[in-house]
């Protein structure tokens, strides 16, 4: 196991007088409010019980995930886990026979909450794969300097953390060309993200710049108090994001999709795949279709 926790002190200070991989002191800001915002979380998957408000909707995502994984991992792989949080995908990974393993995060916290879970404290069962740790802005350009340059991979993961490189173009490009400059030829980058297009139709629907339920909550600014948003200016489109135990008012963008496919295809990277989250977990439950109720459980129509 590494942690290399020097190059993050080190990129880290240029947080504050630049940025990791912006252009700007405004989008260096962003990402700190990110790091900050998941530096402050404690580790809430210990503490998850059957009476939490939001176990089936986390059930549903790891549910996706695993399948996901499943799907475009092969035993003897090696993985780049790209926002790795606090490590919850290792188990996923170790269960797709994973044999090289990376973690980058932009939060030290998080990041030395899935060495621990690595190391299996907390009556979990240690990971069998080599790994390395790395604590730092994958929207970086500076980050491929922080991994070992003899390693490549055969998965690049990123889950529910695309829509943090869509604050700028250039954050963007960067997430981009870290993953494609350490994807093998024939590998595979798996991501999620929020679906744009189920933010804007709700945007719309909802009277205010608001809208949620009792498990979550997504607020835009009154910049976009038009509902309108022009399709050449696709970046940097914030909403905040309050998801009960888990995510509390934190700075999201919008990704649309369109946008994410032509930016890929400069670095050799094409779409194979594409589903919103209840499609996908339809299309894997036979076709049967699910609603969900207040407070996230799923229900068959």
């Amino acid at each position: 196991i590494n942690l290399m926790e020097a190059h993050f002190d080190r990129d880290f200070s240029r947080v504050r007088r630049s940025g990791l991989g912006c252009e700007n002191a405004g989008e260096a800001d962003d990402a700190q409010q990110v790091a900050s915002h998941y530096n402050s979380l404690s580790d809430r998957h210990r503490s998850l019980t059957s009476g939490s408000d939001i176990l089936h909707v986390r059930n549903l995502h790891n549910f996706i995930k695993a399948v996901l994984i499943g799907q475009h991992m092969q035993r003897g792989w090696s993985v780049l886990d790209l926002a790795c949080g606090k490590g919850g995908d290792m188990l996923k990974f170790k269960n797709g026979g994973c044999m090289q393993y990376v973690g980058v995060d932009i939060a030290m916290m998080s990041v030395r909450d899935a060495i621990s879970r690595y190391n299996g404290r907390s009556g979990r069962a240690s990971m069998p794969f080599a790994a390395t740790f790395i604590a730092a802005d994958f929207c970086d350009e500076a980050l491929g300097e922080a991994i070992p340059p003899q390693m490549h991979f055969h998965l690049v993961s990123c889950q529910f953390a695309v829509h943090y490189a869509f604050s700028s173009e250039a954050r963007a490009l960067a997430m981009l060309r870290n993953v494609s400059c350490r994807l093998l030829p024939g590998g595979f980058f798996v991501g999620s993200m929020p679906d744009a297009r189920v933010l804007v139709r709700r945007l719309r629907e909802a009277p205010e710049l608001e809208f949620g339920n009792s498990c979550y909550r997504v607020v835009f600014n009154e910049a976009h108090a038009s509902k309108r948003f022009p399709a050449g200016d696709p970046f940097g489109i914030a909403y905040r994001f309050t998801m009960t135990e888990a995510v509390d008012d934190c700075q999201e963008f919008l990704v649309p999709l369109p946008v994410l496919c032509k930016l890929a295809e400069q670095f050799d990277l094409a779409l194979e795949y594409a589903h919103n989250f209840t499609d996908f977990f339809c299309e894997q439950c036979g076709g049967h279709r699910m609603r969900v109720a207040e407070g996230g459980r799923l229900m068959r129509d």
